[in-house]
């Protein structure tokens, strides 16, 4: 009897055939090759928003340590995560020296693939931006200074400019090109 039930479900069930496993393995590649450009832009815009998100907090960050501790805060691009560089590059911090002493607040590093540059009024002040105890930026003697974050494998609104004006933070985002051109002042 338990024989006579086995053969009655072998025969039932087939399986696949190799005709029905080719095309479903054909149709699930046409699927993949569609998908895999789309999800790649995915992928570097949100590289670019998480970039540009750091860069906010790194700029809140060192304007609520000015204010809190009243004492100026810096915001610049660094290569060791202590000291000031002079070249925008992927790495920032934010530091205060309060009586001598140099505390380095946050060190942020850009996403792979994303670029910084800087608009002329941060450039020309060493590409650092100062908050004054008071909470009101400086680039230099200019009261605002942009800094782009740019991604060249995106197309479209490849860049979001963060920028701050008068110790207001925000952040816009533009065509920067491929080149990912330097951000305008505000």
């Amino acid at each position: 009897m338990l024989q006579h039930s086995y053969r009655r479900w072998s025969a039932r069930s087939r399986g696949f055939t190799l005709v029905e496993l080719a095309v479903t393995l054909a149709v699930m590649g046409i699927i993949a090759v569609i998908a895999v450009p789309s999800f790649n832009n995915l992928i570097r815009s949100n590289r670019l928003t998480s970039s540009a998100n750091e860069m906010v907090a790194l700029l809140q960050t060192a304007r609520s340590a000015a204010i809190s501790n009243r004492a100026s805060a810096v915001v610049c691009p660094s290569t060791d995560g202590s000291t000031c560089a002079a070249a925008a590059g992927s790495r920032w911090i934010a530091r205060q020296t309060k009586a001598g002493v140099t505390t380095v607040l946050r060190d942020s590093a850009l996403a792979q693939g994303i670029t910084a540059s800087t608009s002329s009024n941060l450039s020309g002040a060493s590409n650092q931006l100062t908050f004054t105890p008071a909470g009101f930026s400086r680039a230099g003697t200019n009261s605002s200074g942009s800094i782009g974050v740019c991604s060249t494998q995106l197309p479209g609104n490849n860049s979001i400019v963060v920028t701050a004006a008068v110790g207001r933070i925000s952040t816009a985002r533009r065509a920067a090109t491929a080149a990912c051109t330097a951000p305008p002042n505000t």
